[in-house]
């Protein structure tokens, strides 16, 4: 076992996925306050849209795993939505979190992080949806927006060429066909699985892209790989598994 936390340099994004997840409901109120708590800068959110077309902050489309069965995000409003208990699920002290919209989130942390946005489901007018939002609260320069969805990242730079984008992949790592077209779409990043790394794929990645950024951090294993690629950053649950510059360890 690696001595936590692996110091990383001050460029390495240290991405607290859904919050920290690790401690708290994912992509709850509670999650993104302990992140901010933690000191992180940045942090990983899925949206996608309620059945009134409001951005919710969600990551799954039905909400067995949340204590809600048979319930979908896309079959309700986000009247109904914000009647769910969202928290109990991970530990009874959590009873109170609710689903937060994008717009709750985006006005309660203002410029304190950097927004990684991931697009969830393909759904008309959704990419539009998120851009509107961003520049309502003044934070284009705050936000890289994310997808497994390249012709949702598409549709993002055709609206605004200005928007960073990451393109998330499941398998395949930095194959060349990837790298290719994640340089087609316009991407400053390209997410590959933490266990798909190599100080190769990276090196062969930053020939051609600002940025590899890993997702799927689950053990100290995938941990230690992201840091020995020479990737430059990492969405992870437990965000104070990383840290930058003396590696001092985070207290509550």
């Amino acid at each position: 076992m690696p001595d936590f936390p692996l110091v990383v340099p001050s460029s390495f994004r240290i991405i607290a996925h859904r919050g920290a997840s690790g401690y708290a409901p994912e992509n709850t109120m509670a999650a993104f306050s302990l992140a901010a708590r933690m000191g992180i800068r940045e942090v990983e959110l899925d949206v996608q849209f309620s059945q009134d077309r409001r951005l919710v902050v969600c990551h799954d489309r039905v909400l067995d795993r949340y204590g809600h069965p048979g319930g979908r995000v896309a079959e309700m409003t986000l009247a109904e939505l914000k009647t769910l208990d969202i928290g109990s699920w991970f530990s009874p002290r959590f009873a109170d979190e609710r689903i937060l919209t994008l717009e709750e989130l985006l006005s309660h942390f203002g410029s304190r992080f950097i927004y990684h946005v991931e697009i969830k489901e393909e759904a008309d007018g959704i990419e539009a949806a998120v851009l509107k939002a961003i520049d309502e609260h003044g934070l284009g320069d705050r936000v890289i927006v994310t997808s497994f969805h390249s012709e949702a990242l598409r549709t993002i730079k055709d609206l605004d060429p200005s928007i960073p984008v990451g393109w998330l992949v499941k398998e395949g790592g930095l194959s060349e066909p990837h790298i290719e077209r994640a340089v087609e779409i316009g991407c400053l990043q390209i997410c590959p699985l933490a266990r798909d790394l190599t100080p190769d794929g990276v090196q062969t990645a930053h020939t051609v892209l600002a940025e590899v950024r890993a997702h799927g951090v689950r053990s100290a294993v995938d941990a230690l790989n992201v840091v020995n690629s020479g990737a430059d950053g990492a969405t992870v649950d437990r965000p104070d598994w990383f840290a930058h510059g003396n590696g001092e360890k985070w207290r509550a």
